[in-house]
């Protein structure tokens, strides 16, 4: 007698994925993109979404938030008050080949007073409760995908145990189908790829690469002061916080390559 088969006990896990999967394919474009993404995980349950590029093939920086519904409100505060380079998320993230709850990475007791801000004022907004999905690519380029319940505490815990395996092969589709056309994206406009003048070009190419000022002046055999002077006016260009958003947007919009 033939074994009687037991039904999917999940189905709507695969309407879901498949639906995901169908929106995927016919988006291209950032906006199209961040709709997939964040309006398919808020019928999921979670409030916030984010895709970002964490480190590029053979680059050395760390990278701001690609898409995402947070909010420019708090996009533009998080660059402004230099969150960037102190987000232990983000420092976590490249240590991490397993999804991992933010909760299960962060020691209250290690974090610093401006971390600790950074966190409040994210609570404020409610970002919390994250949980982080980082992607490997095969050249050690890393991404991630963020997504922050609408619950807190054991009941947002919950919802996130409950769907874990399927975000996690959304992100995987997600980041296959995403990163191409966002990181190696080049601006149409003949102004805009001109932006940049070729000192500066040359200055964040340098950056890019994880050298300093002083190492980029001997490289380029001016003075520090020189370099400092182009990056302050790159940043002006490209309506950038710090020197590494500067490099980030220029990299994302295909201004400079490694």
């Amino acid at each position: 007698m033939e074994p009687k088969r037991e039904d999917n006990p999940m189905p709507e896990h695969d309407d879901a994925l498949a639906s995901f999967c169908e929106a995927l394919n016919g988006a291209s474009k950032p906006s199209e993109l961040t709709h997939v993404l964040t309006t398919t995980m808020e019928r999921l349950g979670f409030r916030h979404a984010c895709y970002h590029v964490v480190r590029l093939e053979g680059g050395t920086v760390r990278l701001p938030y690609v898409l995402h519904n947070y909010g420019d409100a708090w996009a533009d505060h998080y660059f402004k008050e230099g969150y960037l380079d102190i987000d232990p998320i983000l420092k976590a993230s490249p240590g991490q080949t397993l999804p991992f709850h933010w909760s299960s990475r962060l020691d209250p007791e290690a974090l610093n007073r401006d971390q600790r801000r950074m966190f409040d004022e994210a609570h404020d907004a409610g970002i919390h409760d994250g949980y982080s999905i980082p992607i490997l690519g095969p050249h050690q380029d890393l991404a991630a995908v963020t997504v922050i319940p609408d619950a807190t505490g054991p009941e947002g815990h919950a919802l996130i145990e409950a769907q874990k395996h399927l975000i996690h092969v959304m992100a995987i589709y997600f980041d296959r189908h995403a990163r191409s056309p966002l990181v190696n994206a080049k601006l149409s406009s003949p102004r805009q790829k001109t932006l940049l003048s070729p000192r500066e070009h040359e200055v964040l190419r340098w950056t890019a690469h994880g050298k300093t000022s002083s190492e980029t002046a001997d490289i380029l055999g001016v003075s520090a002061k020189s370099v400092e002077f182009h990056l302050e006016n790159a940043k002006r260009k490209l309506g950038t916080y710090s020197k590494t958003h500067a490099v980030v947007k220029a990299l994302t919009l295909g201004l400079v390559r490694m």
